[in-house]
């Protein structure tokens, strides 16, 4: 049961009201020199327990926390095991889902894509995280040679891969898309982005875990490795909050691997979310170098394609939004650059529920078709 889920917050109210009505039954029943302190410890539990949902409920809009193990600072993920992996011992990805490819042949005589419970491995970062990945549609129908360009999307911090399907319906926003025609059939990449409780920014850190690798090499060589997924430069990312940060700085670094990057209301400086200064041990250089705003100043990138959006009721983001489009427009005039600026909304899931349909249009742009893959050379 996630903290997230209804069930989680139909539990919570169903106790809420039987401590009232237990507390409403009991109130004239107290033995004499118990009826003071039995009723005030019976109101000091309903109030608490009203507090405890409407924390609840606050944390079930935004996606904080998905379980009660991130809640205490652990993996986010109740299959996010942080199974620590070594470099070189060849670990393969795993598809938990049973019967997956059985499923997606089924859902897909229906139109509709697979999401699948999958675990990536790091052979080269020595990290291996549980994550999400969808399968579309045409994925197990028609020319089973084609070959899918892939969107890796970022969570933020706290939250964890099932925020997506759980608080955005993503798969539900994007087959609209696809269905439509504006977006091509195109495979998700939803990995783990952080572990122990303390956000990562997907980065090298310094003398630590190297999410960077395990993000742009390990989880793109076991999706390319496992499923039809081009192996060129096909891919595009998106996040959402700190998972912006991640979209934007790891397709900087990258634009061998990334065609597209789309952040919304995501931040542009190293070092902003808390505790996130220890990852680079107070090296002004690595902090320099994971911030975008001092990658695009110094390097004057011409690609990937950047999408970035804000919405006016979050002043953190658009005013993020806005130093960067500017550094972009002093230092990367070259570069293609989408800014979306939203009069009104916040920071949470409504606002990126609503901002997801126009940024996988515009990234959808800079991705090709599903491909044939070319015959094997035999010469």
């Amino acid at each position: 049961m996630t903290l997230t889920g209804w069930p989680f917050m139909l539990l919570l109210s169903v106790v809420g009201l039987a401590s009232a009505a237990g507390t409403y039954q009991s109130w004239m029943r107290w033995p004499g020199r118990w009826a003071l302190p039995g009723r005030a410890v019976s109101l000091l539990m309903i109030m608490m327990l009203g507090g405890i949902i409407a924390l609840a409920q606050v944390n079930r809009s935004y996606g904080f926390y998905t379980s009660v193990s991130d809640l205490l600072g652990g993996p986010a993920s109740a299959h996010s095991l942080a199974v620590q992996g070594h470099p070189g011992n060849g670990y393969r990805m795993a598809v938990l889902t049973p019967n997956w490819a059985v499923l997606g042949h089924r859902d897909a005589l229906h139109g509709h894509g697979i999401m699948l419970n999958v675990l990536y491995p790091g052979k080269h970062s020595g990290l291996t995280h549980h994550g999400l990945l969808y399968l579309p549609a045409a994925y197990f129908t028609g020319n089973t040679q084609r070959r899918f360009a892939a969107v890796e999307v970022f969570h933020g911090y706290p939250g964890s891969p099932e925020t997506f399907p759980q608080l955005m319906d993503i798969q539900t926003r994007l087959e609209t898309e696809i269905t439509a025609g504006r977006v091509p059939p195109v495979v998700l990449v939803i990995p783990q982005v952080y572990a122990g409780g303390q956000s990562s920014e997907c980065v090298n850190a310094v003398d630590g875990a190297q999410w960077e690798t395990y993000l742009t090499v390990d989880v793109l060589d076991d999706v390319t490795r496992t499923f039809r997924v081009d192996t060129s430069r096909s891919w595009a990312s998106l996040g959402i909050s700190t998972g912006g940060f991640c979209a934007v700085n790891l397709a900087l670094h990258h634009p061998e691997r990334f065609a597209a990057a789309a952040s919304l209301s995501g931040y542009f400086t190293a070092g902003e979310d808390p505790g996130t200064a220890n990852l680079y041990q107070g090296a002004r250089f690595a902090s320099r170098e994971n911030s975008p705003i001092w990658w695009v100043r110094y390097h004057s990138p011409v690609a990937p394609a950047l999408y970035l959006s804000a919405s006016g009721g979050d002043p953190g983001a658009m005013h993020e939004a806005r130093a960067m489009t500017a550094t972009l427009r002093r230092y990367a005039r070259s570069l293609p650059t989408t800014t979306a600026l939203a009069p009104s909304g916040g920071h949470n899931w409504g606002v990126w529920s609503a901002a997801f349909g126009p940024a996988i249009d515009w990234i959808a742009q800079y991705l090709p078709e599903p491909l044939v893959a070319p015959p094997p050379d035999l010469s």
